[in-house]
């Protein structure tokens, strides 16, 4: 733990590369990022029939922030601390509530991740973060059902019809060649992957993300991939799990339906909230200072889709990763206000190691905004206005506790 510690107060001697440009003043910043490194969501016998090798061992149980997840979360703190002081919204003092505010998901491993990160963000203090009560979901993360209760399904031709990396994914499975394939599955008594897309596509971007976690997680190669391949490798099959994503989560109408509870809550944190509904809450009450939302991949994509954000680098492949994070910040620059959106995702080397001091902000691609990375808050009020789903938005913020986080 005295390592951590030294290891967040160094990287607040770090010069940013992207501090605000002399005369910016940053007003506000809204981050949405994914929890840590956690174990895969369902147990390695669900994938037994997939593989001729053995999955590899978890720690923890299914679903749950390892404690690997948590110290990166606390490196990934420091990291934000970082840039938030290049920033000019956090000094040397800790911080006030009334111009910060941490809010998690509900779930185990977010409320883990959100304390981790709250040490890491302000080291030494005494503070905490947001959540509803037990473990009811928290609508800001979770689905808002219409009062249909019908939920979009992604477009037949939005699905890929042969991802490249699929061939590549079996191949990794069987330890076979496209040609050999068939007769190994057959010799070993497993399954192929299924080359229908529809049923392809939730499966290889959970078999993909899986095998990338292993090595997010810090295991001996023998245990990644089958010892089969190495990062290259999982760089190349983990956009099968950004395909799935792009198809079902970030693909409208899909994201409207799940997304635009949180884009409205951001959006009127901004000072920018649609007509409808009515008086939508603000994150943070003072509308100045910082706000962490502590979610998932899923919010990631589903923002993604409907403010129309991209931020796809092929050298940093996974658009998801743990601890990725976006960054929405109000700017008053050169006597106007601007919103600037940026990235701050690790790659999958940095959250092997937990070293984050080098990860770099890079300005996100907005559909209906003049500039890579920047909007005006008209262009910004425009795309909010037209894609969210306003029967999807509640407009007071869900009932939260706050939830100490015990200082290192």
């Amino acid at each position: 733990m005295r390592a951590l510690l030294a290891l967040a107060f160094a990287a607040l001697t770090v010069v940013s590369s992207v501090a605000s440009a002399a005369g910016d003043e940053v007003r506000l910043e809204v981050v949405l990022m994914r929890h840590g490194v956690r174990s895969p969501t369902k147990p390695a016998s669900n994938y037994a029939d997939y593989a001729n090798a053995k999955w590899p061992e978890w720690p923890v149980a299914p679903g749950m922030l390892t404690s690997h997840g948590r110290d990166g979360m606390i490196g990934i703190g420091a990291r934000l601390r970082d840039q938030f002081t290049a920033d000019r919204l956090l000094g040397q003092t800790c911080p006030d509530a009334s111009s910060f505010v941490v809010i998690g998901d509900s779930t185990p491993r977010n409320r883990e991740s959100s304390e981790a990160l709250v040490q890491g963000l302000a080291p030494g203090c005494d503070t905490g973060f947001l959540a509803t009560e037990g473990a009811s979901n928290n609508p800001l993360f979770h689905y808002h059902e219409a009062e249909d209760g019908v939920g979009a399904r992604p477009a037949r031709d939005s699905l890929s019809p042969q991802p490249p990396a699929l061939e590549e994914l079996q191949s990794t499975l069987l330890g076979c060649t496209p040609t050999t394939c068939p007769a190994i599955a057959k010799r070993d008594g497993k399954k192929l992957l299924p080359t229908d897309p529809d049923k392809a596509t939730k499966l290889t971007g959970t078999l993909s993300e899986n095998l990338m976690l292993a090595f997010a997680q810090g295991m001996l190669m023998d245990d990644v991939a089958f010892n089969r391949g190495g990062v290259d490798l999982l760089g190349r099959l983990i956009t099968l799990h950004n395909d799935e994503f792009a198809a079902t989560k970030k693909s409208m109408p899909a994201a409207a339906q799940a997304g635009s509870n949180l884009v409205a809550h951001i959006a009127s944190t901004f000072g920018l909230a649609p007509a409808r509904p009515a008086d939508v809450e603000p994150l943070l009450a003072s509308r100045k200072g910082i706000v962490v939302l502590v979610g998932h991949d899923t919010n990631l994509a589903n923002v993604a889709g409907v403010l129309g954000l991209d931020w796809h680098d092929p050298k940093r492949p996974d658009d998801y990763p743990p601890g990725g994070a976006l960054l929405l910040s109000l700017v008053h620059h050169e006597g106007h206000d601007v919103i600037r959106i940026r990235d701050l995702m690790p790659s999958m080397l940095e959250l092997r190691t937990n070293r984050y001091t080098d990860m770099k902000t890079s300005p996100v691609r907005v559909a209906g905004c003049h500039a890579v990375g920047e909007c005006t808050p008209e262009e910004f009020r425009a795309i909010v206005a037209k894609a969210i789903d306003a029967t999807r938005v509640d407009a007071a913020l869900p009932s939260m506790q706050w939830q100490h986080a015990p200082h290192m």
